[in-house]
């Protein structure tokens, strides 16, 4: 183990880079994860770890989560408070950070169950939402989220910590098309259904589901596209009798969500 106690070592102002900069971990092929829970998660998913950061009070607060993560690394150091704080992006860190390969993703969509059920994400923009979201599709039972090319990265730092690790443990489809693939899905006698704030939906709460749902959540301010809407065969929408004209996007996907899944859970 190495003591690193300079916030110029390369190291560290690496690991910065990578926790804010989306572009660095892009060009790298890396993630950044921090918190002890989450990077022993990302160890124990296959993810190959480059590197550990630890304080000496992180080693003996966290001591059965980092013994595993020290054999794992192929680097490991030290680091003091000062520098566990300029590399983490939150108000109190636990003073652990691992840098990591990303994660090759190379689902194919045709690779869906036609009886399963999944959550499609087009466009989402915060971070946070996409991962709360998988963190709720995880504890649902969703056999999947697909993820258009436009949505916020699910191994960014804040997705990551928002998700719990759930991205490293259900299966996740990109496309590039979603209206095309769910006109593919319905062809596979799946069940697309589009999430929307309007009246002529069906209320979601009265719908009997059948497995072959895929839910399609669309951006936090626009909704889905037009084209996506029309690629799919049913329309749903969460009623609401307060004056508040929409919801959350983590928090409309996490009732969408219980609905689909509530028959099976």
């Amino acid at each position: 183990m190495n003591k690193i106690t300079s916030k110029d070592n390369a190291a560290v102002r690496r690991a910065m880079r990578l926790m804010t900069n989306a572009r660095e971990r892009r060009k790298a092929g890396l993630i950044i994860c921090e918190g002890a829970r989450l990077c022993s998660d990302a160890s124990d998913s296959g993810v190959e770890v480059e590197e550990l950061f630890c304080t000496a009070a992180a080693m003996e607060k966290y001591s059965d989560y980092l013994e595993k993560l020290m054999e794992k690394a192929h680097d490991v150091y030290e680091i003091t408070d000062e520098i566990a704080k300029k590399i983490s992006d939150t108000e109190s860190t636990q003073g652990v950070f691992i840098v990591a390969k990303s994660p090759v993703v190379e689902n194919d969509l045709y690779q869906l169950n036609p009886t399963g059920q999944y959550v499609l994400l087009e466009n989402l923009q915060d971070p946070s939402n996409v991962g709360s979201i998988f963190r709720t599709a995880e504890a649902l039972g969703v056999d999947g989220i697909i993820l258009t090319e436009g949505c916020a990265s699910c191994f960014s730092p804040k997705a990551l910590r928002a998700g719990m690790g759930a991205m490293f443990r259900i299966p996740i489809y990109f496309t590039d098309d979603a209206p095309a693939a769910m006109t593919a899905a319905v062809q596979r006698n799946m069940r697309p259904m589009a999430a929307v704030p309007r009246e002529g939906a069906a209320d979601v709460t009265g719908i009997r589901f059948f497995k072959g749902a895929i839910m399609c959540i669309g951006n936090e301010g626009n909704g889905l596209t037009d084209r996506l809407i029309g690629a799919c065969p049913e329309k749903v929408t969460i009623p609401m009798n307060g004056r508040a004209e929409s919801l959350n996007a983590a928090t409309a996907a996490a009732i969408l969500m219980w609905e689909m899944m509530r028959s099976y859970i």
